[in-house]
């Protein structure tokens, strides 16, 4: 059958012609670069609260100063604290990651001063050092008025950052992180701190000074009164509530909180 041959031919030919490279598939499109970053990792903050945090609510700094790798883990999330962009994270991942920032870099600013009997000795330590944040210059006192206090307006955030002093509430002993909930969390913190603060005496209610301090910020839950008593059990909720006992506020200790 020979007039089928030239048929035949080009049939073959078309077999045997490597496909063009338009004829390929599209590729697999690459991740969106508008894509928001995750959180920086905490898990060199995580090996520093795990090792130097003791259970009475001091830190061991001397340990941490003399340990070159931890301070290498330490300086290395205090750069990552800097360079972060919390824009288009969740509420609850900015939370988390503002209140680290604030005790990470408090204990970064004790250790970079190590030995310090006292923040207090530092000149302007809450007010004049400056740290960087969120890509962004700022001092302790803005870091939690400006950004912590007004950007989330929750009372439970003073029992959850840390200044290095024997009043001050303990530090978390892990890292806060929204996977965890974060809400329980900072429950926990509030109702430990003000069963371990607040004394109820003949002479009246006295509670940490940070109820003075920063009395406008409970208003929201019925003034200090009320939000004291609500984390306490009968008959000290009761106490605390009757208005013929004064209110008053412990001395601040601001020794340092540091342990051998």
């Amino acid at each position: 059958m020979p007039a089928l041959a030239p048929l035949l031919t080009l049939v073959l030919l078309a077999v045997s012609v490597p496909a063009s490279p338009s004829s390929s598939p599209p590729s697999t499109p690459s991740v969106a670069t508008t894509s928001p970053l995750a959180p920086p990792s905490t898990t060199g903050w995580a090996t520093i609260l795990r090792t130097y945090t003791t259970s009475d609510g001091g830190f061991r700094y001397a340990a941490l100063h003399a340990h070159a790798e931890h301070r290498a883990l330490l300086d290395a999330y205090v750069h990552a604290i800097g360079a972060a962009d919390p824009s288009r994270w969740t509420r609850d991942e900015q939370l988390a990651f503002y209140l680290d920032a604030y005790n990470a870099l408090t204990v970064h600013a004790v250790i970079a001063r190590w030995p310090l009997r006292s923040v207090m000795d530092v000149q302007g330590f809450f007010d004049r050092l400056e740290h960087r944040v969120a890509g962004r210059a700022m001092t302790l006192n803005h870091l939690e008025n400006e950004v912590i206090r007004a950007g989330f307006r929750d009372p439970r955030i003073h029992f959850a950052v840390n200044c290095a002093s024997a009043s001050c509430p303990p530090l978390h002993r892990e890292p806060f992180t929204a996977q965890r909930d974060l809400s329980a969390t900072l429950d926990r913190l509030t109702r430990a701190f003000v069963r371990r603060s607040t004394r109820v005496t003949n002479d009246g209610v006295r509670v940490s000074k940070l109820f003075e301090w920063f009395a406008s910020d409970f208003e929201p839950r019925g003034g200090v009164r009320a939000f004291v008593a609500s984390q306490l059990d009968e008959p000290l909720a009761t106490q605390v509530r009757d208005e013929t006992r004064p209110l008053r506020h412990a001395t601040y200790d601001w020794a340092t909180n540091a342990r051998e």
